[in-house]
């Protein structure tokens, strides 16, 4: 058998084969319109092709590719699809027209399209329609009682009537007999094949549109799916389920195209099967990996090809569960979108929108979409019932916004959702059910509401606060979570001082005096961005007058900051809870400096430095500082590279120079913040000299300016002690001080015996 037929045409072969355009096949394409260079590509082509008709030239249509299955006499066209439709839709459109369809009716059936049920359906109609000569074909097509509008959101359908209406535009109304010229062996449409092995099709498809062609790896998934698995499924993808793609996508612009958000939704799905099942010992442990990035880029036809075989051990033993997740979803997605519409936080999306249409989905999309996933399984895949799972979302809700998902423990995230056995999260966590790989903090907090949410009976605790307008502990609860920047973490309203939950011991629930006070003070002082702008210098001063643990609390924390990314950590981490327990209870004019620090120079060296700080200045101009403890308080800036040290011990820099610059006897450099400096050694003028008062307690001459050297004297040993600097003493005062530098002056012009001149400043 020959490679290669030549100068073949449409009704030699349709009169000896069916011709197939299969599932993994793109949608018909050229009757897409773009208003410009897609529309005249359309007009030259039907216009050659009623020039070959008429038999005034010939028309050749180039090569096409495909198969032949001699035994069921099948021609399954793998490129060349595009304009083999378009000659049928001429063949059918002339045949019409000149009213003797009838007539090759059974010939022209043998053309079909498997890509969609639509596709398929609207071809079978066209043999179905009467001509008209007053009516155009379009509106006779859309007249017909067995049209169905819907059809014109399958692109091929939508293709074919644009098609259709072109070729009626151009159809040589006053020639006749069109149909004789196109069904006769000698029609003047002619064509190559290519005629490739049987079954090797696909993979010549996939070369092919590698170099370049438009691939959509939806339809070769699905014509693989349906031939491995069962022929029930194409009715579940070209009916229902697309429909419940075409609806989700129909707005999306450039997106718009319903197989990619299947695609994406059906990735996401084998990928977390598989990373539920991982086995990291197994050789296929990394089979999920190349999910990951399955998904559509700005380019749409830009979608990674992943081989059946990797979906094939997603979908092991899972074909039911898949169906039925499916099934459940397309029925419920109302229901889940009006939930998570309702309780999802202000900054995130609702995650099957995201799944289906992003080209990265976050972890955090997976893990709900993975939670929803156990939602249907535990309902047995009944109606949703939007009680249970307002609450089930709402736990994995605060879960993920406080858990930082990385893929590499994703999959034991997976693991532990899957152990759960109960829809019901509260009565599940409150009666000890496992919950791991979150955030311990977290899921901590979790069980401890869901303790609070339950009675002992298992329903709704009513709430009995001075909150009248809730009616149960969830509703409040919920309310907190909502609020300023907490996403779900609110353990700060219901814990004591010990960081143990405030319980009631007459009632064995929360102090709900407490919690009320706790949460009314906590919409006082935060909004979304942090403190309030009235509260950030009062609230801040409280934080530092109440630290009472300084390597725990402040080692190289950022203190100042009231932005909501620090106080979001703050009044969840453990160190700060006492701290935060009284700024929420107390009046914050009440609160004083604490005398208990847990260290032994607290009240002599800390506690003044607290009182005396420029608490206003520290928030305003420099809010991302940070107080560092390492046996000596400073405040540093969020680069690190400059800091203010404080007075400590022997080292009393700043009370001295404060003095000094209240004389009016020296003139400080650096940059000053109430009565600190910012920087390790502070350089200053006396008496038009240059001066350093370094961090070591020490204060030296310097050769010419601040940026020079230590004055030395030049010596054949250069000694540190050559240095013209002064220690300065434990007891030290502004006039001894003053004494000491007029000594090292004079020291110096002694040494040097004029040999080295000073240069005064300007």
């Amino acid at each position: 058998m020959d490679k290669i037929k030549s100068n073949t045409n449409f009704y030699i072969e349709i009169n000896k084969y069916n011709i197939h355009v299969p599932y993994y096949q793109r949608d018909y394409a050229q009757g897409r319109t773009d208003g410009g260079r897609i529309d005249n590509i359309r007009r030259v082509f039907v216009e050659e092709l009623f020039k070959a008709t008429n038999g005034k030239e010939i028309c050749h249509l180039g090569l096409v590719f495909g198969s032949y299955d001699e035994h069921n006499k099948v021609f399954i066209a793998v490129d060349g699809q595009q304009r083999l439709t378009t000659v049928f839709l001429l063949y059918w459109y002339v045949a019409w027209r000149e009213n003797k369809l009838s007539n090759y009716k059974n010939m022209l059936e043998k053309f079909s399209w498997s890509t969609r049920n639509y596709s398929s359906q609207f071809t079978d109609l066209l043999f179905r329609i009467a001509p008209n000569d007053n009516v155009n074909v379009i509106d006779t097509i859309k007249s017909h009682c067995d049209y169905f509008p819907i059809w014109e959101n399958d692109p091929t359908v939508k293709g074919m009537l644009t098609m259709l209406e072109e070729i009626e535009t151009q159809y040589p109304k006053c020639e006749s007999d069109l149909c004789e010229n196109l069904f006769q062996n000698g029609c003047n449409i002619k064509y190559d094949i290519l005629k490739l092995e049987k079954d090797s099709d696909g993979k010549t498809y996939l070369k092919m549109n590698s170099r370049g062609r438009s691939l959509t790896t939806f339809e070769l998934f699905k014509s693989k799916f349906i031939d491995k698995y069962h022929p029930d499924f194409g009715s579940k993808f070209d009916n229902e389920w697309l429909n419940f793609m075409l609806e989700r996508t129909k707005n999306e612009g450039q997106f718009a195209e319903p197989d990619f958000s299947f695609m994406n939704l059906i990735n996401e799905y084998a990928y977390l099967q598989l990373r539920l099942n991982e086995d990291e010992k197994s050789e296929n442990a990394d089979n999920y990996k190349e999910f990951i990035n399955a998904k559509i880029t700005e380019n749409l036809i830009d979608t990674p090809f992943i081989s059946f075989e990797k979906y094939q051990n997603a979908f092991e033993n899972k074909l039911g569960t898949f169906e039925k997740f499916f099934n459940w979803i397309i029925a419920n997605y109302d229901k889940i979108k009006f939930v998570d519409d309702n309780i999802r936080f202000n900054d995130s999306r609702f995650f099957i929108d995201a799944i289906i249409r992003d080209n990265n989905p976050n972890f955090s999309h997976r893990v709900k979409l993975f939670a929803l996933f156990k939602f249907a399984e535990l309902s047995e895949y009944n109606r949703l019932d939007e009680k249970l799972y307002k609450s089930w979302s709402r736990v994995f809700r605060n879960l993920v916004a406080n858990t930082d998902i990385e893929a590499s423990y994703f999959s034991k995230i997976c693991k532990t959702i899957n152990k759960i056995n109960s829809c019901n999260i509260y009565l599940y966590l409150s009666k000890g059910g496992e919950l791991s790989s979150f955030d311990g903090g977290q899921i901590k907090e979790e069980v401890v509401k869901a303790k609070q949410i339950l009675d002992e009976n298992g329903e709704l605790r009513k709430y009995t606060g001075k909150h009248s307008n809730y009616q149960t502990w969830e509703e409040i609860i919920n309310e907190a979570e909502n609020s300023a920047f907490f996403k779900g973490a609110i353990r700060f309203l219901f814990q004591s001082e010990n960081g143990k939950a405030d319980i009631n011991i007459s009632t064995g629930i929360w102090n709900t005096e407490n919690f009320d006070t706790k949460f009314n003070n906590s919409k006082k002082y935060f909004d979304e961005n942090g403190i309030k702008d009235i509260y950030k210098v009062e609230v801040v001063k409280s934080l530092v007058f109440l630290c009472d643990d300084w390597e725990n609390q402040l080692y190289d924390k950022q203190i100042f900051d009231p932005q909501n990314s620090t106080w979001k950590w703050i009044l969840t981490d453990k160190n700060w809870t006492a701290p935060i327990h009284n700024i929420l209870t107390k009046d914050l004019n009440e609160i004083n400096c604490s005398s208990t620090l847990n260290n032994p120079d607290a009240n002599k060296y800390i506690l003044p430095i607290l009182k005396n700080l420029p608490y206003k200045e520290f928030i305003i101009e420099e809010p991302r500082g940070r107080f560092r403890w390492n046996g000596q308080l400073g405040y540093y800036k969020p680069n690190g590279r400059d800091a203010i040290t404080f007075d400590w011990g022997n080292f009393r820099r700043n009370e001295l120079l404060t003095q000094l610059k209240l004389t009016r006897m020296i003139k400080i450099s650096n940059k000053e913040i109430g009565s600190f400096w910012w920087g390790w050694n502070i350089g200053f003028i006396y008496k038009n000299l240059y001066f350093k008062f370094y961090w070591n307690n020490t204060i030296c001459l310097m050769n010419d300016n601040w940026n020079g050297k230590k004055l030395r004297v030049e010596s054949e040993q250069d000694k540190p002690e050559n240095n013209f600097y002064y220690q300065v003493s434990e007891k030290e005062t502004s006039q001894s001080l003053l004494e000491q530098l007029d000594n090292l002056i004079q020291a110096f012009n002694n040494k040097s015996n004029n040999q080295t001149n000073v240069n005064p400043t300007n």
